[in-house]
């Protein structure tokens, strides 16, 4: 029992002067890399200057509500490479707390009644995208056309007299 004693008083003075200090410095490179490195396979977003200044058309609005008898428009027609602002507005009185999810584009929002949420997407990519409310089951598309514009061609717009 004595010699228990005197094993347990050693083992413990050695641990209390042990070198307990710890290098965070290259743990602080390392998680600096993650934070910068963009993900494989996505697409790097725009800054707020790219966004202001290199749009050479103007954002389209676009308005949709979501009602008790689902979407309006439920369908909405779009092109490729330009930029529109989407209003969703929930005037259900039924359900006064739905969300807005559009998977495609990365959109997901609480909209709640009476209240206008908006945001900003421009699609890249021809094709038809869905966009729903999970608590009423209210489901619309969104369909993206290739752009009308060939390049080296502008698009001129006659007058409607003639």
């Amino acid at each position: 029992m004595k010699g228990l004693l005197i094993i347990t008083a050693i083992l413990f003075t050695q641990f209390a002067h042990a070198d307990w200090a710890v290098d965070f410095s290259r743990r602080t490179k390392q998680i600096r890399k993650k934070e910068y490195a963009t993900p494989t396979g996505k697409q790097e977003k725009e800054s707020v200057f790219d966004f202001l200044f290199t749009s050479g058309e103007p954002i389209q609005d676009i308005v949709l509500l979501n009602t008790d008898r689902g979407f309006i428009p439920s369908t909405i027609r779009t092109r490729q490479g330009l930029q529109y602002r989407i209003y969703v507005v929930n005037v259900n009185e039924k359900e006064k707390n739905v969300s807005f999810v559009m998977d495609a584009f990365s959109e997901a929002h609480a909209t709640y009644y009476g209240k206008i949420k908006s945001f900003v997407i421009k699609p890249q990519k021809v094709g038809i995208y869905t966009f729903l409310s999970p608590e009423t089951s209210s489901q619309g598309r969104l369909i993206v056309y290739p752009s009308k514009r060939n390049n080296n061609s502008v698009e001129m717009r006659t007058p409607a007299s003639e």
